[in-house]
């Protein structure tokens, strides 16, 4: 996987105002949106130089596709 990792000082300045990411830096750094929980953490261990599997939204539906 090319996509940059930042480290989790950069992830930390990275945040806006508000509290959050943008979808566009999240993208940047190979993050779906909306950023599945665990991102973060997913992000730190790459950082690490971890083998980690791909960053994936979980397989419980969101309450859209209930109904």
């Amino acid at each position: 996987m090319s996509t940059y990792v930042p480290s989790p000082d950069e992830v930390a300045a990275a945040q806006t105002a508000q509290g959050g990411w943008s979808k566009k830096q999240l993208g940047q750094w190979g993050v779906p949106w909306p950023p599945p929980q665990g991102w973060r953490k997913h992000l730190e261990a790459r950082w690490r130089g971890e083998d980690v599997p791909p960053l994936e939204h979980s397989e419980t539906p969101d309450q859209d596709t209930l109904f």
